[in-house]
């Protein structure tokens, strides 16, 4: 029997998160690979085992069937950043609690499901995957910054040189990959291949992918892009004069940047990264990237266009689009991925 969770609005005294986006939209996790996003439903017991740290959650539940025998079911959930930021912590929930968890289950047939939202013991309803638990209609908002945070933030802000967040859990995308990369992604095994799953972070350009906060800094002639998603930290290049061919390859690249009035251009090859996303469709080492990052005139804004050509993986050149807003007092959060014991 599928459980209809209680509606419940969350009072925070802040900005509402916007999680909508336009286009098809540029995968993050795999989460539509894993799990089947038509087929929601809930599943009741007791915690019996909590993981609380990133890059997902996990809960272990212990359900009672109607003839009395126990099944063990694994939900996995959003981050402890993005919870934190709706001003939800750990102590939210205990083994011994019997809950209620809403979500999407496993495409295989597993006793695993994406849990979106959780109905505690109270029976009031939290979310715990808050871009998925927006998708289906519950109120997000976050928790409010601190009045000292955000005279702060805005004190430290210089154009682009601040801490930007995402609006959407996804990059807009025109990818038209060619017939070789989409077949290749038969090998591919979402739950045992990808190696985020070993805490291994992504390289270019799926890193920059992620609906956490980015934050530009000056770093002498460079310009730093830090990443909450993973602790990344991206170097841009502004005036080296290094040959860009005798660099390394690395999974992130070399990047090189330049500016056009208040727009940041990067340019990054190099790259060595053999995953273009998270559901195992590759990339050559040829793959060049094009990132414009343009700074709206108040300065609250900061749009994101994409352009990638790589002859092994598209039949022409791909786009991804995206913005971020400015919210003084915002911070880079750390991310410390940690895996399950075994």
């Amino acid at each position: 029997m599928f459980l209809r969770p209680a509606r419940l609005t969350f009072y925070f005294v802040s900005l509402v998160i916007v999680f909508s986006v336009s286009g098809r939209v540029f995968a993050h996790h795999a989460v539509t690979v894993a799990y089947d996003t038509e087929n929601l439903m809930s599943i009741e017991g007791e915690v019996i085992d909590i993981f609380w740290r990133n890059p997902h959650i996990v809960l272990t539940v212990e359900r009672t069937l109607e003839n009395g025998n126990t099944e063990t079911w694994e939900a996995e959930s959003g981050s402890t950043n993005s919870l934190q930021r709706i001003g939800i912590g750990r102590d939210i929930v205990s083994i011994g609690d019997h809950v209620s968890l809403f979500g999407a289950i496993s495409r295989r047939g597993l006793n695993t499901m994406a849990a979106y939202t959780m109905i505690l013991s109270s029976g009031i309803e939290v979310p715990l995957w808050p871009q998925r638990a927006a998708r289906i209609g519950r109120e997000i908002q976050l928790a409010p910054i601190s009045e000292v945070a955000q005279e702060r933030g805005s004190l430290e802000a210089r154009g682009i040189y601040r801490v930007w967040s995402r609006t959407g859990t996804g990059l807009a995308s025109n990818l038209p990959f060619t017939a070789a990369a989409m077949e290749a992604r038969q090998d591919f095994d979402p739950l045992g291949d990808d190696p985020a799953l070993q805490c291994i972070p992504p390289g270019m350009p799926a890193m920059m992918n992620n609906p956490y906060p980015i934050e530009f800094a000056q770093d002498g002639d460079n310009i730093l892009l830090r990443l909450e998603e993973w602790d990344g930290v991206r170097t841009i290049h502004m005036a080296s004069a290094a040959s860009v061919e005798d660099q390394p390859a690395t999974s992130y690249g070399y990047s090189v940047g330049r500016w056009e009035g208040n727009v940041l251009v990067v340019t990054t090859t190099r790259i060595n990264e053999p995953f273009f996303d998270d559901i195992g469709t590759p990339q050559s080492e040829n793959i060049e990237i094009v990132e414009r990052f343009t700074l709206s005139d108040n300065e609250n804004e900061l749009s994101y266009g994409v352009i990638l050509t790589d002859a092994a993986t598209f039949r022409e050149p791909a786009t991804l689009t995206g913005v971020w807003f400015w919210q003084p007092g915002e911070e880079i959060k750390p991310f410390e991925c940690a895996l399950p014991d075994a």
